[in-house]
């Protein structure tokens, strides 16, 4: 964080704090206690108290070599519950950080945190293979593969599809399954 010294000091920590305080007497004793805090030891201080299963979770994942994830699609992306595991868990601090020409909006300025060599992502479809190549594979690889996994310094990102799994036979359901199993092991073994 010592590299964002400068940009820290000129946000608005203390009315962060504030805003999110619940009720007046909480916000009174908050406000008390910010007193005289300057915006670096703030900040320090809002990374250092995130909420206890967001610490668990990178707990995990630092001693993790890889990231593996699998999930069905929902609306070109991951489900609520995981795309609000990435917003809460890979989170300025800890996935990335930033500087100067990062906090105003270059993404030149992004200093990636993962040390993580490769990320296994698979994800199962409601439509077919046609559709997602022609339309939607580019924008959820943009999303999911680069914005989510490389940009916080994942170095390589493997995604697999399984398309129109609720409507393909059972043999392919089958097929996929072996895939699974098999991407799953080559995985574990290349760690």
């Amino acid at each position: 964080m010592s590299q964002d010294r400068a940009v820290i000091n000129r946000m608005n920590l203390k009315k962060y704090v504030l805003d999110s305080m619940r009720g007046p007497l909480q916000r009174f004793l908050v406000a008390r206690w910010l007193r005289g805090k300057d915006n670096v030891s703030l900040a320090k201080f809002i990374h250092e108290h995130r909420p206890k299963d967001v610490v668990a979770q990178w707990e995990k994942i630092n001693q993790a070599q890889g990231l593996a994830f699998i999930a069905p699609v929902f609306w070109l992306g991951f489900p609520a519950i995981l795309k609000g595991w990435f917003e809460r868990v890979f989170s300025y601090g800890d996935a990335y950080a930033l500087t100067a020409e990062g906090w105003e909006g270059y993404t030149s300025g992004r200093v990636p945190l993962l040390h993580h060599e490769k990320a296994l992502i698979i994800s199962t479809t409601l439509f077919r293979e046609e559709d997602y190549k022609a339309d939607w594979k580019e924008p959820m690889s943009r999303i999911i593969d680069d914005w989510g996994l490389r940009y916080p310094g994942v170095k390589s990102v493997e995604h697999v599809y399984f398309y129109g799994v609720p409507v393909v036979d059972d043999e392919t359901r089958q097929r996929y399954l072996a895939q699974t199993y098999e991407l799953g092991k080559k995985f574990a073994q290349s760690a």
